[in-house]
């Protein structure tokens, strides 16, 4: 988690200059900044402000009429680091380090008085933080290390230095509110914390990525902190398949920013990097040059295409995006397949074979029907025969008692009945 603080001390009450004995401290991580205002609303003609780090005078600003003129002392590792603003005199001090400890002191010199302020900053020194990653679709939550919000205290919670807030409370003004952000990229994925002000970002996805400032003013204290948050997310694993020979293309999903920096890597190695700040776009071949000719960026989105594939292309693929504010990464799993058959090839030879079953059912039907007919009527004939001669016996039985001349003309004169001469019966 990368986390940046800028600490802004009120040396006086807004426009009336107070002189104590009070020496306030305040403890700054090392390469934090600090804001270290005068409570003047505005420079006046003749006004002159002195700031001192252990004695050593380190800049002025004065008001002359001629206008604002300021003097930096340049033999310190000061140089470079510090902005002030000319209307208030109020000091900046970016990038601090241990050499930057000490006693501070402020002295105005003005026709209303020539008050002075002693006060210890404390630099604290820290290693580089890595920045707050989490997976796409998982939630993040940004502390603000409060125990409980005061009725005077103000949190604003900003995203990429926009000054539109994305979240904010105020229990004085009655404000509690989170905002779906310009874009709507935020719409029902922010939570405030009432107690703490910690902000929760649900289902979180890869254009969350980026640095969230908040400004906390703790109203009993008189001072305001500024807490920086850059927070990563990684993109869930993509799975491609393609057939070797094809062309594949690794989409980024966003745009190219002035300040990226774009790495993609292959099982672990650098195969393609986008510098845009120094406009370079190189292509690497890759392990065992096996990417030789035929790997392709898109200046535009940086993504990344891979053609005429190979099985030896299979693999894990990443990406990473990074500058001054986001950090986002990429994974893809590609597997690439022997060639084959293709699916059209496959849908033709079913094709083909249906259309044989098809010929050859119908063949056979044209063969076998005749034949089936044939027996069928074979069958009917036979079954008609089989009748009349059960009826012919039926009659004989019934008529034994009438004379023998009586019994054969009702056996030949039966209807269908035929000779054994003239057909056989089976």
């Amino acid at each position: 988690m990368k986390r940046a603080l800028s600490v802004s001390i009120f040396l006086f009450a807004m426009g009336v200059f107070v002189d104590t004995d009070e020496i306030p401290s305040v403890s700054v991580m090392e390469g934090d900044s600090v804001t270290l205002y005068t409570g003047v609303t505005e420079l006046h003609e003749n006004d002159e402000i002195e700031w001192r780090l252990n004695r050593i005078l380190i800049t002025t600003i004065s008001r002359d009429p001629n206008g604002i003129k300021v003097w930096v002392n340049t033999d310190g590792d000061l140089n470079g680091r510090l902005q002030l603003e000319n209307q208030t005199g109020d000091l900046t001090i970016r990038n601090i380090r241990n050499t930057d400890s000490g006693q501070w002191k402020i002295k105005i010199v003005s026709t209303r008085g020539s008050p002075s302020k002693t006060f210890n900053i404390s630099v604290v020194p820290v290693d580089e933080l890595k920045p707050l990653s989490v997976k796409e679709g998982n939630s993040v939550t940004l502390n603000s290390n409060i125990n409980e919000i005061q009725r005077d205290d103000v949190i604003r919670w900003r995203f990429e230095h926009l000054n539109t807030p994305v979240a904010e409370i105020s229990r004085k003004e009655g404000i509690f509110k989170t905002y779906n952000g310009l874009d709507e990229r935020f719409r029902d994925r922010l939570q405030l914390e009432y107690l703490t002000g910690s902000l929760t970002i649900r289902d979180i996805g890869t254009s969350h990525s980026g640095v969230y400032e908040a400004d906390i003013r703790i109203g009993s204290s008189g001072y305001t902190t500024h807490k920086s948050f850059n927070v990563t997310v990684s993109d869930a694993v993509k799975t491609v398949s393609v057939i070797e020979g094809e062309t594949v293309t690794l989409q980024t999903v966003t745009e190219i920013q002035t300040d990226d920096l774009i790495l993609w890597m292959f099982e672990g190695t650098v195969v393609a990097e986008i510098n845009k700040a120094a406009q370079r776009f190189s292509i690497y071949d890759g392990p065992d040059g096996r990417f030789r000719d035929r790997l392709k960026l898109d200046n535009q989105t940086g993504s990344l295409t891979i053609t005429d594939t190979r099985t030896t292309d299979s693999g894990l693929y990443e990406v990473k995006i990074r500058n001054s504010r986001r950090t986002i990464n990429g994974r893809f799993t590609v597997t690439v397949t022997g060639p084959g058959l293709s699916p059209a090839a496959v849908a033709g030879i079913v094709g083909v074979i249906v259309a044989v079953v098809i010929l050859v059912t119908a063949a056979v039907a044209v063969v076998v029907a005749p034949v089936v007919i044939k027996h069928r009527r074979r069958i009917a004939e036979l079954e008609r025969r089989r009748r009349s001669v059960r009826l012919l016996f039926s009659d004989l039985f019934s008529g034994v008692g009438h004379n023998v001349s009586d019994f054969f003309s009702a056996f030949f004169s039966k209807e269908g009945w035929k000779t054994p001469g003239r057909e056989s019966y089976l």
